[in-house]
């Protein structure tokens, strides 16, 4: 009898646990709710400044440690697992920018390093002991976020000096731009690690949940004011999107824009608070009995059919990674299960990460609408969904759902007639009597 008891009590467990991990939803087997996020606006730009420190813009870093070189490569790749070690004493860690940019701010977080950071500027690469550099000011370092005003200031090459009493590790590096609404609808050209690339540039790939590379944040299941829930794609540090406290399984749904090949997902998090599921959809369920213009209802049934690519726990710093086979999908739901409800749960970043085969659609998908750009592929178009959602999104800022198709080319001008021959006439002027 004891035998029989202890099996069901292990059961039980087991099924505890599985709907954690594996659904996400509460133990009555509720269906999950989740509210449509408004549409981005023009007056919500100046919340999102451009984050220029990343590798597929064309950033670059460099440090004066050889050993740390392959190292901080991903440190640049929008990767919120992705951090860097400070060691005791001096590193200067520098950091170019594809070309001369007003540069506004930059920010980043620190773990457990104690010491200063001196923040430097030029529009042309300098020796690290020139005197021309422009210092553009000094910060303590102290755990969390580290933020500077340093513009607007144009600058090419941003030089960071760290000096460390004490180790530890930096991450979520951002150099910003002026916001602007130009950022959102001329988006910049973008460039992906190569095959052929070092493991390390490999790495550094692509963001695709990037809310200036058309991603955006379409359902979450709680919060005060969800059309914050942008914060958790707009690559800064310092922002984050709160859950309910009530909210026994905070979700999100974010939307690449395209059906695209995906192998990583990461996150960065309230720390050691909850248990993350990922899943990747080709399409949102049609079957829904609410009201699509605002909510999405997913019934336990439904949400076990969805394709999970990966369950997990942060390192205790909050941040989570996971990296699986290469998966084809639109969609990015990701459920969490809070190990507490006493403190409001917050979600600050989340990145997605593809191969190197994406290539072609990523430049249809952010090319087509900055004239100065140029690409031989083709805009790759989705098939049509049961809700095609992109089409609710305000027009105000363009780059939700599949790209449109590129207007007709002009023609050549027509020739002009070819002038008349020259033809010289004397003019003779008359002469005084």
């Amino acid at each position: 009898m004891g035998g029989i008891a202890a099996k069901r009590h292990n059961f039980l467990r087991a099924l505890t646990l599985l709907l954690g991990l594996g659904i996400g939803i509460s133990a009555s087997g509720a269906d999950l709710v989740l509210q449509k996020v408004p549409p981005l606006t023009v007056a919500q730009a100046p919340n999102y400044p451009q984050n220029l420190a990343r590798f597929d813009l064309g950033a670059q870093i460099e440090s004066d440690v050889p050993a740390d070189a392959s190292g901080s490569i991903p440190f640049l790749s929008g990767d919120p697992a992705s951090v860097y070690a400070l060691r005791t004493g001096t590193t200067r860690l520098l950091i170019s920018l594809a070309k001369i940019e007003n540069i506004d701010s930059i920010a980043f977080l620190n773990s457990e390093a104690k010491g200063t950071v001196t923040i430097a500027m030029s529009s042309a690469k300098l020796s690290p002991e020139s005197p021309q550099w422009h210092d553009a000011g000094q910060e303590e370092l102290s755990n969390g976020l580290i933020s500077a005003r340093i513009g607007p200031a144009e600058a090419k090459y941003v030089r960071l000096t760290f000096n460390v009493r004490t180790p530890g590790r930096i991450g979520n590096l951002g150099i910003y731009s002026a916001a602007a609404v130009s950022d959102f609808t001329m988006p910049r050209a973008r460039k992906i690690a190569a095959a052929s690339s070092t493991d390390a540039m490999a790495k550094a790939n692509y963001n695709l949940a990037d809310l200036h590379a058309k991603a955006r944040t379409i359902f979450v299941s709680s919060g005060d004011d969800i059309k914050l829930a942008y914060n958790m794609i707009d690559g800064q540090p310092g922002t984050a999107y709160e859950f309910a406290a009530n909210d026994a399984a905070p979700a999100a749904i974010i939307d690449l824009g395209h059906s695209v090949s995906v192998n990583r997902i990461s996150t960065f998090s309230t720390p050691s608070s909850a248990t993350v599921a990922f899943y990747l959809l080709g399409a949102l369920p049609g079957n829904n009995t609410g009201n699509l213009e605002s909510s999405l209802r997913i019934d336990p049934r439904t949400l076990a059919a969805f394709r999970t690519v990966g369950t997990g726990n942060d390192d205790g710093s909050g941040r989570f990674a996971v990296d699986f086979e290469e998966t084809t999908g639109r969609y990015v739901m990701l459920v969490w299960t809070p190990s507490t409800r006493n403190a409001n749960f917050s979600v600050a970043e989340v990145a997605v990460f593809g191969p190197a085969s994406n290539t072609r659609l990523l430049a249809a998908n952010t090319i087509g609408n900055n004239p100065s750009d140029t690409s031989d592929g083709k805009t790759v178009r989705d098939s049509k969904d049961a809700k095609d959602f992109s089409k609710d999104f305000s027009k105000e800022i363009p780059g939700e759902g599949p790209a449109e198709e590129q207007a007709p080319g002009e023609g050549p001008a027509p020739e002009l007639p070819r002038p008349p021959p020259f033809v010289f006439i004397p003019r003779v002027a008359p002469t005084s009597p």
